[in-house]
């Protein structure tokens, strides 16, 4: 799908997509930016059935190994290399 980005920066998220993410007018969306794309996301609150969620789920950490040892390095050397390209 595609939209155009007026002379002020508005567009225009098409009514299907609105319709699948469930935003209505009015609903705020947090903006960013993440590997050349542009992210809209809907902001989720803070209650404590989230806070709890969270907690519950990093307590499932993977154990520490050698390949994750490796595979982190190897992430790090890719953001490094990335940022260094600018």
């Amino acid at each position: 799908m595609l939209t155009k980005v007026s002379s002020k920066g508005q567009m225009v998220i098409p009514k299907s997509l609105r319709t699948m993410a469930r935003i209505a007018p009015g609903d705020e969306l947090e903006v960013g930016y993440s590997g050349g794309m542009i992210v809209l996301r809907k902001p989720e609150p803070l209650d404590t059935a989230r806070i709890r969620r969270l907690m519950k789920e990093g307590r499932k950490l993977p154990e520490y190994s050698e390949e994750n040892a490796k595979e982190v390095d190897a992430a790090i050397g890719r953001v490094r290399r990335r940022a260094s390209r600018g």
